[in-house]
């Protein structure tokens, strides 16, 4: 009968626990390819103030509700019944329901879409047409400007959807250089876009707020739904 000492059997506990801990940490680990948009953006701005002075990242922990209302978009309103809703948490002050009326004297702008839910537009073809969509949109759209660009994107998700984020920059006449964040969450059978921009000299005050929008985000779509009919 042979006889194992108390050191070998330490020694074999320590190899199980060293085990478990490398499987624990293995399936703890991000695939990368589905992540919260929180969690996107604040990846974005830490790899953007890569070599600026560090500064505190803001955490959806740190937001307070007060203040703060639900704003309410909708997409597909012309392709589906029912539609799908989108809403995010908006500083007070702005309206309820998105518009694309001037949003009073906040130093935030709010938008949801443009509708990209046409036979046309980027329901099949991915990200990359949405972006080229919202950026020629601001292009054509003189009240805000003619220079509008991409500055860098990564992808991410919405409740389950396969999402993007974009930031980007608009040239204004008067306003001077504004940025913003872009959302583009494919919802079949549709792509839903929403946005917030502001001045750059008004960064300090309101990138909080635009984070706080985009970290809300959720999304309401119908399980059944029918196609509307277009008699022309």
């Amino acid at each position: 009968m042979i006889h194992r000492g108390p050191r070998l059997v330490r020694r074999v506990a320590l190899h199980c626990l060293l085990l478990l801990a490398v499987i624990a940490r293995a399936e703890d680990a991000p695939d990368g390819s589905s992540r919260p948009l929180g969690d996107v953006v604040r990846q974005q701005k830490s790899a953007s103030q890569h070599g600026k002075t560090a500064r505190r990242v803001l955490n959806d922990d740190d937001i307070a509700p007060s203040h703060t209302h639900w704003m309410v978009g909708w997409a597909a309103t012309t392709k589906i019944i029912p539609a799908i809703k989108i809403s995010g948490l908006v500083p007070d002050g702005l309206p309820d329901l998105a518009t694309t009326a001037p949003q009073g004297k906040q130093k935030i702008h709010i938008g949801f879409g443009p509708e990209i839910s046409n036979g046309y537009s980027c329901a099949d073809d991915g990200f990359d047409c949405a972006e080229q969509i919202f950026v020629e949109g601001l292009q054509r759209g003189g009240s805000l400007g003619r220079a509008a660009r991409i500055l860098f994107d990564s992808d991410g998700e919405v409740q389950g959807f396969r999402a993007r984020v974009a930031h980007f920059e608009v040239r204004h006449e008067v306003q001077g250089r504004m940025v913003g964040t872009l959302v583009i969450v494919s919802v079949p059978p549709t792509v839903v876009v929403a946005s917030c921009m502001y001045r750059e000299l008004d960064r300090a005050e309101v990138e909080p707020q635009c984070d706080r929008f985009v970290s809300s985000l959720r999304i309401e779509a119908p399980k059944k739904f029918i196609y509307v009919e277009h008699n022309y």
